[in-house]
């Protein structure tokens, strides 16, 4: 029997699973960040380990008979941490074939079952990535919360405080997003609301949720929600087209994957990204039924040119 490994890592959590080529998920592991920019190569030596071990001890020493292994790793962009994510993969399964790219990919695949496209991701952060179909690959964004993440959880959370406290100050139209705000921080002054943000220990993790207080202010009508979402909607946008223009002809339709946070509530941000592509009518946007682990499971079975057909996708969602 013939099995493929597929991993996908983050700055907080990694997941791998192990299947056989039917599409069937015969097991799974979840183990700590495996990002190079935030983990010492020593650590990513001994989580790796432990997953392998986790998925082995399930499968009755399996781990021989994998034949390809594709890891989806955050910081895999960077070529030298890419390279050394695929030295410690390989040394601790010298009988595959590792393929390693950043995370974005399993996103990606998730939605188009391994065939090119662009996938938007905003969730605490953004970045646009895509792969057309000569392999080429680029990206648009990504660059944190100082100097981008246009679009994502922590912009829109941001321009809520920013507007509610407009709204104290009179220069800006009156707005439930302060009572909303309020009610979040168990706060009843502007002073405090600061206050409760700036002493976070991490400002930006307590930023980005309220993303989710814009969303309740945007169903209970709120003008100023609605503004903010619609400009975030714009920025991610001009990601997509700005991305689009570098890899794909004008004449080529394709999937946009939505994946973060941002796009939960499918009736809102979808559709207000949509109105604002709705000029180019080679997008068509998809929201994945599958996580990204499966778009890395994806990638090990292209490895080795697997068809991915319905019935593979079929057992892909029921094992999962």
């Amino acid at each position: 029997m013939v099995y493929y490994i597929g991993i996908d890592g983050g700055g907080t959590k990694t997941h791998a699973v192990l299947a056989d080529g039917t599409g069937k998920v015969i097991a799974q592991a979840m183990g700590g960040p495996s990002n190079p920019n935030a983990v010492e190569e020593s650590e990513l030596v001994a989580m790796f380990q432990t997953l392998f071990s986790e998925l082995d001890d399930a499968n009755q020493n399996v781990l021989p008979q994998v034949k390809r292994l594709y890891a989806g790793i955050a910081g895999a962009g960077n070529p030298a941490n890419q390279v050394m994510l695929k030295d410690i993969l390989s040394s601790l399964m010298p009988h595959t074939v590792v393929c390693v790219e950043p995370d974005a990919v399993c996103a990606l695949y998730s939605g188009t079952y391994g065939e090119e496209g662009i996938v938007q991701i905003a969730g605490t952060g953004s970045i646009t990535y895509g792969i057309n179909e000569a392999g080429e690959q680029a990206r648009v964004g990504g660059w944190g919360y100082l100097f981008g993440d246009e679009g994502s959880g922590y912009a829109i959370g941001k321009a809520a405080v920013t507007e509610a406290l407009k709204s104290v100050d009179g220069r800006g139209e009156p707005t439930i997003l302060l009572e909303l705000l309020y009610e979040h921080f168990h706060v009843f002054h502007p002073q405090d609301l600061i206050k409760s943000i700036y002493q976070a220990d991490q400002p930006k993790s307590v930023i980005a949720p309220l993303s989710r207080i814009v969303f309740q202010a945007y169903f209970q009508g709120d003008k100023t929600a609605y503004a903010i979402l619609q400009e975030a909607a714009e920025d991610i946008a001009s990601q997509i087209m700005a991305l689009y223009r570098t890899l794909f002809t004008d004449t080529e339709k394709i999937k946009v994957v939505l994946c973060g946070g941002v796009f939960q509530e499918k009736t809102v941000m979808p559709w207000l990204l949509k109105e604002k592509l709705e000029p180019n009518a080679a997008f068509s946007l998809v929201q994945p039924e599958l996580p990204p682990v499966a778009g890395s499971l994806i990638g090990a079975y292209k490895m080795e040119n697997l068809q991915v057909n319905r019935n593979i996708l079929a057992q892909l969602k029921n094992t999962l």
